[in-house]
């Protein structure tokens, strides 16, 4: 039966055009969702605190969402969800805004949960809708100018570019947020020199984005928050194991080696090794000028914990206790100062959702875990490890920081990785095709082929 080969833009122009008006829309997104800059702009006119619920900030961060859905259910990019990832995320952003129902501050909840679903639906929708050439280079176009910004306002002393410590904020209000937007860019700049190795403009190519390593080395180094970095250096440690694993259990058809069982097997040592550092914590983090409490977020995470015990299987409503006058008192009581979150997703959902939250968390991390370490296995280029080294850097800053929030950056890449983790290792900008007995595959401009 011959092919049917239907477009689902309609007559927008040739598909060039359409490769270069997703980019441009990955790119703009990619720049919203690291927030500082939208943050920027709202300030120019009025400072609403908090920025988080500005009515103008929520409507711009929910269009990126309503983008990535629309993407999403186009030409059937829906079936480049992986079923277990897609029910597991699904049902986790339904029991957050369920959560509303019984929180403290039911707004807060419904809000912050519907916005994580969106943000999380923007990064799977624009996995699905391009090739992984373009997805990383507009992302990497998108963060740039951020930094770029941040870069020229510290460079130039201007106010509000460094806090009261003399650490770099640029335009993203502290240092820890700038530190993470710098992390993720000196990432997206090694990916880009991968994918465009083979390109006629290689060496023009690897100059800029070794360019632009360099001036996010002195971005991060100047904002004295490492936590990031050191997120990024264990991803990327993890996603070398697994290329020189692969003589052992690489791709080998005749090999009877199941690379997702040996990718579980890896995920449960790592946390057993990560439960080790966590106990053994007093030694090695002086040794790096860190105390053991970690800033005082231990004495935050006690106080959270002894909260969670009062309602443990539904939880208290996602970031709802935080409005909570008896939470703020006990805050108060252990730490002198009351904040604003855990400084801990992990901690935060098991709070706000309970153990039913917390477990699908888990799994939705877990999935992608086992997705991204099968992927880095099997793969043939270094490219096939990018997914075990995102989710490894995005598992590490949820653990040190609140990012499972509407609007931030890394909800969004945990929606590309559970993508990209289930795509077929390629350094091309072929079409990523969608595992689906149907469905022959899905290309950068959106074509739909069928059998």
């Amino acid at each position: 039966m011959p092919d049917i080969v239907r477009t689902s833009v309609g007559e927008m122009g040739p598909p060039a055009r359409r490769t270069w008006l997703a980019g441009i829309l990955i790119a703009v997104g990619a720049l919203i969702l690291t927030t500082g800059p939208l943050y920027r702009v709202r300030t120019w006119w009025e400072f609403s605190d908090p920025l988080a619920a500005d009515v103008a900030v929520v409507t711009v961060q929910l269009l990126v969402g309503v983008a990535g859905i629309a993407a999403l259910c186009t030409a059937g990019r829906w079936r480049c969800v992986d079923r277990r990832m897609g029910v597991v995320a699904f049902a986790l952003v339904a029991w957050m805004v369920l959560g509303a129902l019984w929180s403290a501050d039911a707004g807060t909840t419904f809000r912050e949960s519907m916005m994580v679903g969106v943000t999380l639906a923007a990064g799977i929708g624009a996995a699905a809708a391009v090739s992984e050439r373009t997805l990383v280079i507009a992302s990497w176009v998108g963060i740039h100018l951020g930094l770029g910004w941040s870069a020229a306002l510290i460079a130039t002393v201007q106010p509000g570019s460094q806090d009261m410590n003399g650490e770099w904020t640029g335009v993203y209000f502290n240092p820890n947020s700038l530190a993470l937007v710098t992390a993720i860019g000196i990432f997206l700049s090694l990916l880009v020199a991968l994918h465009l190795v083979r390109h006629p403009l290689r060496w023009l190519a690897i100059a800029l984005t070794g360019l632009a390593v360099l001036a996010d080395l002195w971005l991060i180094i100047g904002t004295g928050a490492l936590t990031p970095l050191f997120g990024l250096g264990i991803g990327f440690a993890v996603a070398v194991t697994s290329i020189i694993c692969r003589r052992w259990v690489g791709p080998d058809g005749s090999r009877p080696i199941d690379t997702g069982r040996v990718s579980a097997l890896a995920g449960v040592a790592v946390v057993t090794a990560g439960a080790v550092a966590w106990v053994s914590r007093g030694s090695w983090l002086s040794a790096v000028g860190r105390t053991s409490n970690l800033t005082g977020r231990t004495d935050m995470w006690g106080v959270a914990l002894d909260w969670f015990w009062k309602q443990p299987i539904a939880g208290q409503g996602y970031l709802g206790v935080w409005l909570d006058p008896a939470f703020a008192a006990a805050q108060l009581a252990a730490r002198g100062e009351v904040l604003g979150t855990t400084h801990n997703s992990f901690i935060e959902l098991l709070v706000g959702t309970g153990i039913v939250g917390f477990g699908l968390f888990v799994a939705l991390c877990s999935l992608a875990w086992v997705a991204s370490g099968r992927r880095a296995l099997d793969g043939r280029t270094l490219l096939a490890a990018w997914p075990l080294a995102a989710v490894v850097f995005v598992i590490v800053e949820n653990l040190a920081e609140t990012l499972w929030i509407g609007g931030q950056l890394t909800v969004a890449m945990l929606g590309v990785i559970i993508v990209a983790s289930t795509s077929p290792d390629s350094s091309t900008p072929s079409p990523q095709p969608c595992r689906d007995r149907d469905f022959v595959g899905v290309d950068v401009v959106g074509v739909e082929q069928r059998r």
